[in-house]
């Protein structure tokens, strides 16, 4: 009788150790020193760049395996710079419509998963799939990411193609020159604990 009741004790606390394993928190992250370079392919030839400081966002890591993220990073898409201020202009009015609010004004990027990472103490370079809402249209996207640990944080870089069409928007062009379809997206940021560590 005692054996079986130790028996039952020793079942009892692996169930209870492995209950606490499955619900460990999952990991929050916010975006710290962000910044976005957007190169803009010209047609005949050439190229600008479009960037901005302006990236924040918070982010949640799921215990899952790849690895996912709930959340989002957001882009003010008002703060874009090219360099020449009526390109900026017709950038911002013309083709973001940025004007318009809520879906126009800014870029987001949510649902993400890094197929090559498994949690939390992932370093290295992984692809990634997202879901991208720019310009009143949801699309996905998928690109690369680098992620390097910095302190307690995470420096993260990471590029994706992006695709004026799949949103709605259609390439300017003026006089026989005008901006390609298929734009490179470069960003690179500090994610940082949301919350204290424990001690």
């Amino acid at each position: 009788m005692m054996k079986r009741r130790r028996r039952l004790g020793s079942t009892g606390l692996v169930l209870l150790l492995a209950s606490s394993s499955a619900a460990a928190p999952a990991s929050s992250w916010r975006i710290e020193r962000g910044d976005v370079h957007i190169l803009v392919p010209l047609k005949p030839g050439g190229a600008f760049s479009a960037t901005t400081p302006s990236l924040s966002g918070s982010l949640i890591l799921e215990p899952a395996k790849p690895a996912r993220l709930t959340g989002e990073i957001s882009m003010d898409l008002a703060t874009i710079d090219t360099g020449i201020g009526l390109r900026n202009q017709h950038l911002r009015e013309k083709y973001l419509e940025v004007a318009k609010g809520k879906g126009f004004d800014r870029a987001v990027l949510s649902q993400i998963n890094l197929n090559d990472a498994d949690g939390e103490a992932f370093e290295g370079r992984t692809a990634f799939t997202g879901m991208l809402l720019l310009h009143g249209v949801l699309h996905s996207v998928e690109g690369t990411a680098e992620i390097r640990r910095d302190g307690l944080g995470r420096r993260v870089r990471a590029e994706f193609p992006l695709v004026l069409p799949d949103f709605g928007i259609t390439p300017p062009e003026y006089l026989g020159v005008g901006v390609g379809s298929r734009l490179l997206v470069k960003t690179q940021f500090t994610a940082m604990p949301a919350r204290e560590p424990a001690k």
